[in-house]
C-alpha cells in the first residue's frame, strides 16, 4: 500500500485536501490519438482487451499525458460474461453484441459457472501496469455491477429501454435472483484476482441503475452490490481495499446507496441536491462535474469547474472527477486545461 505518498488514497481515506486528487473516467479511450493508433490494429474491442501489454500501454497513456492522480485498469465490464460463454462482440457502431445471451429461465441454470482463470489477460494487465506505474500512483482495477451485468446479459446488447431485461425478471424472477447472486459471486472472485495482481482500489460500475424504480434499485441493484462489497470487507485478501461505487443516475436517495458501505460514491453529473451534512466523515465523493462542459469554451469550463470545488472545498475525502466518462468527441487540450486548472487554484 503507497497511502503515504498518494492523496488518491488519503482521500479515499476520508482526508481532507488542499488540492483534490484528479483521475477521469474513461480517461484511457478515443478522445486520445495515442490511444486511436492503437484502437485501429483490432477489429473486435475485446480482442484488444486481451492483449495485457496492450491494456498496459493504454493505462499508461493519460498518466503520461496529464500526470495524473491515480491510472485504471484499461479492460471493459463484459469480461465476466464473455468468460462465462455469452460470446461477446464489439461490432462497429454497434457497441456489444452477445451471440449467447441468456434467453430462458434455464439458460439460468445452464450457465458455465464463472472460472477465474478464464480472465488471467486481465489480471496480467493488472501486474503489467501496476509495475510500470510510478511508485506513487495507485491503480484502480474494476467491475461491472451484477444488475448492469445481468441487464447485457439478458438483452443481447445496449438497449434504450432494456424492455427484455424488464420483461425477464418480471416472468423469471427466481430465475434472475439466482443469475445476480451468480454474477455477484463472480465479480468477488474477479476482483479479489485484480489486488492480487496490484491492484490498490476497486471501482464498481452500475452504468444501468437508471434503468431501475427506487424500488427495484434496491431489490435488483443495490442489494447485490452490498453483499459484494460485503464479500471484499470480509476477505483477508481484499478487506483494506478501498471501494468506489458509481451508479448512473440512481432514481434512489443518496442515503439509501450509501447503505451499501462503499469507502467512496462516484456522482453522476446531475445529482446535485445533495446533502453533503449527511455524507461527511461517512464517505469519501467523487465526481461530479458534466463531461459535455468540456465541449465549451475555457471560460465556461473554468466557471462550472471552479463551482464544483467551491462546493467540495472543506470535505473530508473528495476525488476530483467527471460525472460519467470522457466522450469521444472531446479535446484532449480541453482535458489538459481543467487538469492544470485544478492544481493551479
Amino acid at each position: 500500500m503507497i497511502e503515504k505518498e498518494s492523496i488518491f488514497l488519503k482521500a479515499l481515506n476520508k482526508e481532507t485536501l488542499p488540492v483534490p486528487p484528479i483521475w477521469y473516467m474513461r480517461q484511457a479511450g478515443r478522445y486520445m490519438p495515442e490511444y486511436r493508433a492503437v484502437r485501429k490494429n483490432f477489429k473486435n474491442f475485446l480482442d484488444m482487451c486481451k492483449e495485457p501489454e496492450v491494456c498496459c500501454e493504454l493505462a499508461l497513456q493519460p498518466i503520461e499525458a496529464f500526470e495524473l492522480d491515480s491510472a485504471i485498469l484499461f479492460s471493459d465490464i463484459l469480461t465476466i460474461p464473455d468468460a462465462m460463454g455469452l460470446d461477446v462482440n464489439f461490432l462497429e457502431g454497434e457497441g456489444p453484441v452477445f451471440g449467447n445471451p441468456i434467453k430462458t429461465a434455464q439458460d439460468v441454470l445452464d450457465i458455465e459457472d464463472f472460472d477465474t482463470e478464464s480472465l488471467s489477460y486481465v489480471y496480467k494487465a493488472v501486474t503489467n501496469i501496476k509495475n510500470d506505474l510510478p511508485t506513487h500512483i495507485p491503480l484502480i482495477g474494476f467491475c461491472g455491477s451484477p444488475w448492469t451485468l445481468a441487464a447485457y446479459s439478458i438483452e443481447g446488447r445496449s438497449s434504450k429501454d432494456f424492455l427484455i431485461t424488464r420483461n425477464f425478471i418480471k416472468e423469471n424472477n427466481a430465475e434472475a435472483h439466482i443469475f445476480l447472486e451468480k454474477l455477484t459471486n463472480a465479480c468477488f472472485a474477479y476482483l479479489k484476482r485484480q489486488i492480487e495482481a496490484g491492484a490498490d482500489v476497486i471501482q464498481i460500475f452500475d452504468s444501468w441503475a437508471n434503468l431501475l424504480s427506487e424500488e427495484e434499485y434496491k431489490i435488483y441493484s443495490l442489494s447485490y452490490i452490498t453483499k459484494l462489497i460485503s464479500l471484499l470487507k470480509n476477505d483477508p485478501t481484499t478487506e483494506n481495499t478501498p471501494v468506489i461505487l458509481f451508479s448512473r443516475e440512481p432514481k434512489a436517495k443518496l442515503q439509501t446507496i450509501m447503505t451499501s458501505n462503499s469507502d467512496c460514491l462516484s456522482l453522476y453529473w446531475s445529482m446535485n441536491n445533495i446533502d453533503l451534512d449527511q455524507t461527511a466523515n461517512k464517505v469519501a465523493i467523487q465526481g461530479n462535474l458534466n463531461p459535455e462542459i468540456l465541449l465549451e469554451s475555457n471560460d465556461v469550463i473554468k466557471r462550472e469547474t471552479l463551482k464544483i470545488l467551491q462546493k467540495y472545498k472543506n470535505y473530508p475525502g473528495y476525488v476530483f472527477n467527471l460525472g460519467h466518462g470522457i466522450t469521444p468527441n472531446i479535446n484532449p487540450e480541453k482535458i489538459k486545461y481543467l487538469t492544470d486548472l485544478i492544481r493551479s487554484i
